[in-house]
């Protein structure tokens, strides 16, 4: 018998958004792992499939996300669910797919909701190309980073936050970014109460009291604004493409530049858009 191994997406929100195929794929598992036992029974409960779940997240050792591949291996149906959304999509589940990988078996996913995709169509500030940062970190120091990485991003972010903490992350990065800064929050998608807001940053103060603090919370930023680009600026960026196109990689080229120029390597970077 040939085993699979099966990352199925579930819903963040509207139970009607479990597709068919989803309820299919549960329902012809010999076993289903999943990040809480508890929230997976109640949604299997409820679109009426009976198997059996064994818990499996962050919290537990490799050895364990190596034990589900092997049943897959061994011939068992295995599936993976997180609580909500895509696994993988910050969510459990990456361990799982690169144990797969190594052993030679390639995961099968069966799509369903996604809170990334979900606020990506609901953005005006994006077109191809944007960066998803994942969480906000918790710690001071590596959220003041974070903030500082949403204000120079020359593309759009989009990221996650808990509601016990949105708003100071809101406050700190509408203090940090222009005024005219695009902001969208996703807050409770597909949910009962499921509310967008848009608006600039210099409009947070008048903002902060129609969105409240509970639900969970999807964000992005728009890119930082382009700027027209000083003389040094265009000279960086032409030497940069010299040095690599005779053998230099990026790095090394940028090093050699702020050698040469006797400037420090970020200033490099912040000229050359690196």
């Amino acid at each position: 018998m040939s085993g699979a191994l099966y990352l199925i997406g579930t819903p963040i929100g509207n139970l009607g958004d479990v597709s068919p195929r989803v309820t299919e794929t549960l329902r012809s598992l010999d076993l289903l792992y999943c990040e809480d036992t508890r929230m997976t029974a109640k949604l299997l409960q409820l679109i009426g499939v009976k198997l059996p779940l064994r818990a499996l997240s962050d919290d537990h050792g490799q050895e364990h996300w190596d034990s589900a591949v092997q049943a897959a291996l061994d011939g068992q149906r295995i599936g993976f669910v997180s609580d909500a959304g895509m696994p993988g999509v910050s969510d459990p589940a990456r361990r799982l797919t690169r144990s797969a990988w190594q052993a030679g078996m390639a995961p099968q996913v069966i799509p369903g909701p996604s809170a990334l995709s979900t606020l990506l169509s609901a953005c005006p500030f994006v077109d191809n190309s944007f960066v998803f940062k994942g969480f906000a970190p918790r710690k001071p120091g590596e959220r003041s980073r974070f903030v500082a990485e949403l204000r120079d991003s020359p593309l759009p972010c989009f990221f996650f936050e808990s509601p016990l903490r949105a708003h100071a992350l809101l406050e700190e990065l509408c203090a940090a970014v222009e005024p005219e800064r695009l902001i969208l929050v996703g807050r409770e998608m597909t949910k009962l109460h499921e509310q967008y807001a848009l608006f600039m940053a210099e409009q947070w103060a008048e903002e902060r009291g129609r969105i409240p603090e509970r639900g969970e919370y999807s964000l992005a930023v728009a890119a930082r604004p382009q700027t027209e680009r000083s003389a040094e600026a265009e000279a960086a960026s032409a030497a940069l493409v010299r040095l690599e196109a005779s053998g230099f990689s990026r790095k090394d080229a940028a090093k050699a530049l702020a050698a040469v120029w006797d400037i420090g390597l970020n200033e490099i970077k912040k000229l050359s858009y690196l």
